[in-house]
């Protein structure tokens, strides 16, 4: 007999990789917010998964290795997909600031250079 705290870690595994499938770039935020309850879900389940294992349990943890690495590489995008946007409202900030003012850059050091020759 599975003990029902490994039943309701594939349950909340499978629940967290349909929630990372159905991400929507517009509603972020709610998928991140959901993301992190099922995450804490499947802390509070951890401690009661302990040795000793019956044969039937260590068949059913085999059938979960699939499923953790799948959500190992989902996680892992998402991250990456996050930190792209950061870094990319970080330079349009940065050029949207340049734009306002084009002279903030330049060396005001009381010198005129005159490109004629």
């Amino acid at each position: 007999m599975i003990r029902d705290s490994l039943q309701a870690w594939k349950q909340v595994t499978e629940q967290l990789l349909i929630e990372l499938d159905d991400h929507d770039e517009n509603n972020r935020d709610h998928m991140v917010d959901q993301v992190e309850k099922i995450l804490e879900i499947r802390e509070q389940l951890q401690p009661s998964i302990q040795p000793p294992f019956t044969e039937e349990e260590l068949i059913f943890g085999k059938g979960l290795l699939p499923l953790e690495e799948k959500l190992a590489m989902k996680l892992k995008g998402q991250l990456r997909d996050i930190r792209l946007n950061i870094s990319d409202q970080q330079r349009k900030k940065v050029s949207i600031h340049a734009y306002m003012d084009p002279y903030s850059q330049v060396n005001r050091d009381g010198t005129f250079y005159d490109k004629k020759k």
